[in-house]
């Protein structure tokens, strides 16, 4: 099923990233405490540099800034064939949760494509971990992007 999210304002247009993210996708969804969830981004490039990384970090969200819990980073080219032409790209990242993390309730999600000088993708979501399912929002500098 595919489910559309309007996206809040983040800092900046969608235009400062070198890649646009066309879906993300939560797998399973709904995330349930006995599970765990891979995301799946799917976007358009004109290019991203040799060397880039993946880097997924996930937060507690709380009434103040949100408290990170974990920070992972992949080599891009371990996630997807190098180098990366220009056009459509996918990749995945597997059982995103710690088992700790999975006892938590609300984390801010943040997936950033990035090299040692800049950011070339950001995508930034809520993620509601329940006993019974899940609830995501999904947000990439003011563009309308779908969740699956």
């Amino acid at each position: 099923m595919l489910v559309s999210f309007l996206f809040l304002f983040l800092v900046g247009s969608y235009e400062n990233y070198r890649v646009n993210v066309e879906t993300v996708k939560i797998s399973p969804y709904p995330v349930t405490r006995s599970g765990n969830a891979d995301i799946t981004i799917t976007g358009y490039t004109a290019r991203i540099s040799d060397g880039s990384v993946v880097e997924l970090t996930i937060a507690k969200a709380s009434a103040g800034d949100p408290k990170t819990s974990s920070i992972k980073t992949y080599n891009l080219c371990d996630k997807v064939r190098c180098p990366i032409r220009p056009g459509r790209f996918s990749f995945t990242l597997s059982k995103i949760f710690s088992n700790e993390e999975l006892k938590g309730r609300i984390y801010v999600i943040t997936v950033r494509i990035k090299d040692a000088k800049d950011t070339s993708m950001c995508v930034v979501f809520l993620c509601w971990v329940t006993d019974d399912g899940s609830t995501s929002l999904i947000r990439q500098s003011a563009t309308m992007m779908e969740l699956e």
